[in-house]
């Protein structure tokens, strides 16, 4: 038997989500962090990071398998 889904609620103000066009990718081997960043093609000296995010080795294992279904 699997325990159910928890109920994740997403904050409003996060409903509408971020674009990002670049990812850097930095840690070690029990943590990774992701900057997604959105880069304006108009503007190449630079961008902005819209999210960053900490991940744990089992999360990033999580996210492989699950991204590797895309392919």
């Amino acid at each position: 038997m699997t325990d159910p889904e928890p109920h994740i609620d997403v904050p409003y103000e996060l409903r509408g989500g971020v674009w990002a066009n670049h990812v850097d990718v930095f840690g070690d081997v029990d943590e990774t962090t992701l900057d997604f960043i959105r880069l304006d093609p108009r503007d190449p000296t630079g961008g902005v990071v819209v999210a960053r995010v900490t991940l744990s080795r089992w999360v990033i294992m999580k996210l492989t398998s699950e991204l590797e279904r895309f392919t």
